[in-house]
């Protein structure tokens, strides 16, 4: 199998590394990544400058545009068939309105234009968590027959040092607002504040994270242009 390995933290980020050694036993990785940081990209593609692409080795390649132009270019332009695209260890989760800007399930949406199933890993600090129970999720995918070019796979590992097991579950929207400060120079900096993180609903990507589980979504749809 050959593995499609992004990012949108950079392509020298610790989680892309850890999950580049995770998914060496599952196929062949080839890493196509941003040159930096590119969080809250979305499927953000650069259409109207040319994009610097660097090919390090056979497995790596660095993009100087955001994750989404990463899957887009590595899909169309290096000569390799994928069969999934794997986008993370995002630093931080990816759940409720998270999954509106984040350029690591940006970049999952992106395959699923080219019919290619997609799965997205997100954690807060605790990188020794999903590689502990990395092939668990794996086996859960494959067992659960999850995998799909209609929808990618959003997972998220809890909070903490312990797993309880693995969720299916839903997007939960929390109470947030976003505002902008006022800087120096006509300059405002985006800050966002969570007004109310509590959540009952035991069946959403909130309540998981929040409570030993990791989560589970399905997200998204892709569209018949690719057929």
């Amino acid at each position: 199998m050959n593995i499609l390995l992004t990012n949108d933290d950079g392509y020298n980020a610790l989680g892309i590394k850890t999950l580049k050694a995770l998914l060496n036993k599952y196929g062949k990785v080839v890493v196509v990544a941003p040159k930096t940081v590119m969080s809250a990209k979305s499927v953000a593609l650069n259409l109207r400058e040319p994009i610097e692409v660097i090919k390090e080795s056979d497995d790596l390649y660095i993009v100087d545009s955001t994750p989404a132009d990463c899957v887009a270019y590595a899909l169309s332009s290096i000569g390799i068939k994928f069969d999934l695209v794997v986008s993370g260890i995002n630093h931080g989760h990816n759940i409720s309105y998270d999954t509106m800007y984040s350029g690591t399930i940006g970049a999952c949406l992106q395959a699923l234009t080219y019919r290619i199933p997609a799965i997205a890993v997100s954690a807060e600090h605790n990188f020794d968590l999903v590689d502990k129970y990395f092939d668990e999720v794996m086996s859960y995918i494959k067992s659960h027959n999850l995998l799909s070019k209609e929808y990618l796979l959003n997972v998220n590992f809890p909070l903490g040092s312990e797993v309880k097991g693995i969720k299916d579950t839903h997007i939960f929207y929390r109470k947030e607002v976003t505002y902008y400060e006022a800087k120096e120079n006509n300059t405002y900096q985006a800050l966002r504040i969570l007004k109310d993180e509590k959540c009952d609903d035991v069946n959403s990507d909130v309540y998981a994270v929040h409570h030993g589980y990791i989560s589970i979504s399905k997200l998204g749809k892709t569209l018949d242009y690719y057929e």
